[in-house]
């Protein structure tokens, strides 16, 4: 018989081999009958190694199962039944197989008999009730983090904080978050210090947190809270937020209230608080609103001609709090402040000629534009756009392009302007309108869609490692994510690629989390109806538009669409009902992999499907994104 060191040697050999190989489970479980067979008693470290084992390569109720037929002590050779590592493996597995209300039994029934055991279980547990949709579960959740906090005392690091602030902003439960945001800082375990670094872990938590803030109500109560916990240094940059949100939420007496807060605080409120009012106001296209924008804003353009300009950049965010700080009592609180605007800057300067070019006041733009030349003020992405845009508006498309590639593609060491979203927005416009243009839709100085999609990824990419990605994301998607997916489309659509529409529609998705729309359908419905007119002669396709073979060829790929859409929701096993149950992301990727299949399918009724898939791996290639997929069906395995 072996000795117990030699079974020790044995188990550990298994233990330490690779998870994911296919006999490491199996060798487990012979071994462990091995030793039962031998009179061998498994300690509880061998059991819970066993049962973790069991759990992670896959056979979760199976491992369930056993777990809970040791607690009931049904095994009398051995009993670990209230052994205290083995509850809390009954209430870690149970968490990561989504039973909360019986990972919690567990942790209550371990606590009761060992209070002082390792708490780190209750953060199991406590993600096991935020990651389910139940408002009683996440009020449970609540509980749980309490307690975890009275236990916990001054032992509670930022680590275990963030544990529960991601938990409650997954469950998307606002007033919790908040909660735990304002916890962190309370307890000394955030916003400690004025270092950059120290600020970017405040702000990173501060941004996840904004995201909750999907409307002006929501946002507005983050801001007044943040507002009473953070230190003053912060307060520019959470005025600065709040009013973001109102432009893009279109709430305009909502960014003058907080301007006026501003004002009634003792604050001097910045250029950039002023702007965001502008932009409030313009939007909103009434025109008392509208003048008052135009006058503040020529008023801010007279304080910059009449001083001597500062040469300003967009430092980081960590920076510019960092010298608030440095000089908060000085500069920022001033309880006699009188209520004059500051300076503009170049974005001021690009709103007034935006607003004046859309009136088509071309001499309020050109002056302007000489006003700017005797500043030292650095163009930024708001100027950019402005002037794309007013060559856009002149038919000037191509020197839209040479703007955009003059002000963001320059020599190493010179000053860059980074692109927003609306920048990117802003050329695929461009481009739509120079295709449907007969005089410049062959214009070799303007970019393929293909090569403007390749931008497109590029400038994501580049946006990935910033804080506030949200912004330029929401930039491009605006407030109405139809319409860049729309853009692109047509572009594609301008040239006859549907193999570029459908990487583009991926890119989208697996790049911007933009899915597709029912208006999406529609277009490549009518773009595919020309594809399919590749087929027939030159006469018949030059009379397509002026026929009834346009409006029958629509209808007939309408019908395709919908047999496919059928099909597919039969192979799932999904009804309409079932749609109610899914998130968003379920319902556009199906939708997405509706898409996919239906432009295969025309494609495949011109092309051998080894080429349909190798022009869709040309786009790929094309665009820079070569491994990424585009949909659950090869063109081999559609109809």
């Amino acid at each position: 018989m072996l000795p117990h060191s030699a079974w020790d040697v044995l188990w550990d050999v298994q233990v330490k081999h690779n998870p994911q190989e296919r006999s490491r489970q199996s060798n487990l479980e012979e071994l462990y009958r091995d030793m039962n067979s031998a009179g061998m008693t498994a300690t509880v470290g061998l059991r819970i190694e066993y049962l973790e084992s069991l759990f992670l390569s896959g056979n979760e109720e199976e491992a369930l199962k056993a777990w809970e037929d040791d607690h009931r002590g049904t095994d009398s050779s051995s009993r670990h039944d209230y052994k205290p590592e083995h509850l809390e493996l009954g209430a870690r597995l149970h968490a990561l197989a989504g039973h909360p209300d019986r990972a919690r039994e567990i942790m209550e029934q371990l606590f009761d008999l060992y209070p002082k055991w390792d708490m780190s279980v209750m953060l199991s547990v406590f993600r096991a009730h935020t990651g389910v949709k139940s408002a009683p579960h996440h009020d449970t959740a609540k509980t749980i983090y309490i307690n975890l906090k009275e236990r916990m005392g001054n032992t509670m690091t930022l680590e275990h904080y963030d544990t529960c602030f991601v938990g409650f902003l997954q469950a998307r439960h606002l007033r919790y978050s908040r909660q735990v945001f304002g916890d962190m800082v309370k307890d000394g375990r955030l916003a400690t210090s004025f270092f950059p670094k120290e600020i970017e872990v405040v702000l990173k938590r501060l941004h996840m947190l904004y995201r909750l803030g999907t409307d002006i109500e929501k946002m507005t109560s983050i801001a007044l809270q943040v507002l009473k916990i953070l230190p003053q240094a912060y307060h520019s940059h959470i005025f600065d937020s709040w009013m973001r949100s109102a432009v893009i939420m279109k709430a305009p007496d909502v960014a003058t209230q907080i301007l006026d807060m501003m004002f009634n605080r003792g604050y001097r409120p910045e250029t950039i608080h002023f702007n965001l009012l502008l932009k409030a106001l313009f939007r909103t296209k009434d025109e008392p609103r509208v003048l008052k924008a135009e006058n503040i804003g020529w008023r801010m353009i007279e304080e910059t001609r009449k001083a001597s300009s500062e040469k300003s950049s967009a430092e980081p965010a960590p920076e510019m709090i960092a010298k608030k700080a440095a000089l908060i009592a000085e500069t920022v609180l001033d309880s006699d402040a009188a209520r004059k605007v500051p300076k503009a800057n170049m974005t001021t300067f690009s709103l007034i000629m935006q607003h004046h070019a859309t009136n088509l006041q071309w001499e309020h733009v050109d002056y302007l534009t000489r006003q700017l030349k005797e500043t030292d003020l650095q163009p930024n992405a708001d100027f950019m756009n402005v002037v794309m845009d007013n060559y856009c508006r002149k038919g000037k498309y191509a020197d839209a392009w040479k703007t955009y590639k003059s002000l963001t593609d320059v020599p190493e060491g010179a000053p860059e302007v980074f692109p927003d979203g609306s920048s990117i927005r802003c050329l695929w416009k461009v481009l739509r309108l120079a295709l449907g243009d007969h005089a410049t839709q062959d214009d070799c100085n303007l970019p393929t869609p293909r090569q403007l999609l390749a931008e497109t990824v590029l400038w994501w990419a580049r946006c990935s490692s910033r804080r506030d990605i949200e912004r330029f994301r929401t930039g491009l998607a605006a407030a109405n994510h139809k319409a860049i997916t729309s853009l692109m489309l047509h572009c594609f659509s301008y040239v006859q690629d549907f193999a570029g529409s459908l990487v583009a529609l991926h890119v989208m998705r697996s790049h911007l989390s933009i899915f597709p729309t029912d208006d999406t359908a529609e277009i490549l419905q009518k773009q595919a109806a020309w594809v399919d007119m590749q087929r027939e002669t030159k006469s018949v396709r030059s009379q397509y538009f002026h026929s009834q073979n346009n409006k029958i060829n629509l209808e007939k790929l309408g019908r395709v669409y919908y047999v496919l859409m059928e099909k597919r929701l039969e192979r799932a096993g999904l009804t309409e009902d079932d749609f109610d149950h899914m998130s968003d992301e379920e319902l556009g990727d199906l939708g997405l992999n509706l898409l996919s299949e239906f432009v295969r399918v025309v494609l495949k009724r011109s092309y051998p499907p080894e080429a349909v898939e190798a022009m869709i791996d040309d786009a790929k290639k094309e665009v820079g994104v070569p491994d990424m997929s585009t949909g659950d069906l090869d063109a081999f395995a559609v109809a």
